[in-house]
C-alpha cells in the first residue's frame, strides 16, 4: 500500500475527533438589547463514514499522465433504473498499482435493505482504459465495511 492511505486515514480521524465536540454559539450583546435571548438552536452535523480499499492493475501499456481513475459508491438495487451514486472519488494523476481510495458518503444517503457496489473505472478523457468486471458489493446487505480490492481488466 502507498503512504496516501494512512495520510488519508489521519485525517479523517482528526476530522471525526473534531466533529463531536459541543458547539455553543453565543450571542454578543448590543447596546440597544437589554434582554437575553434564548440560545440558539443547535446546528445538525451528519457524521461521515469512510469506505476505504485499494485498486488494482496490470495493464499491457503504461497509464497516460492525463488518465484518471474514478471510484464510485452506487445503489445498485434496482434493476430498471441507473445506479444512484453516493459518493464518488476522482484519482488524479493515477500513479502506480495498488491506488488507494476513500470514499466519504453520509449515512443518512443509505436504506436499509439496499445493495451497494463500488465501481471503478480508469479512462483518458472519454476513452475507458480499463474497468472492474465483477461486482464488489459493500454495505448494506452485504455488511462489508471494507477495506476492500478491487482489480480492473484492460479494455481492448
Amino acid at each position: 500500500m502507498s503512504f496516501r492511505l494512512p495520510l488519508l486515514v489521519a485525517g479523517v480521524l482528526a476530522l471525526s475527533a473534531c466533529s463531536w465536540l459541543p458547539f455553543h454559539h453565543k450571542q454578543a450583546a448590543t447596546p440597544e438589547s437589554t434582554t437575553t435571548s434564548a440560545p440558539a438552536a443547535p446546528v445538525h452535523q451528519a457524521l461521515m463514514k469512510t469506505m476505504i480499499g485499494d485498486v488494482r492493475y496490470d495493464l499491457p501499456n503504461a497509464v497516460p499522465a492525463d488518465a484518471v481513475l474514478i471510484v464510485t459508491l452506487a445503489d445498485v438495487s434496482r434493476q430498471d433504473v441507473a445506479a444512484r451514486t453516493v459518493s464518488e472519488e476522482r484519482i488524479q494523476p493515477v500513479g502506480p498499482s495498488p491506488v488507494d481510495f476513500m470514499l466519504s458518503y453520509d449515512p443518512a444517503d443509505l436504506r436499509d435493505g439496499v445493495d451497494f457496489a463500488i465501481n471503478v473505472r480508469l479512462q483518458q478523457g472519454e476513452k475507458l482504459l480499463a474497468i472492474n468486471d465483477t461486482r464488489t458489493s459493500v454495505l448494506g446487505r452485504s455488511s462489508e465495511n471494507g477495506p476492500v480490492s478491487i482489480t480492473l481488466k484492460a479494455v481492448p
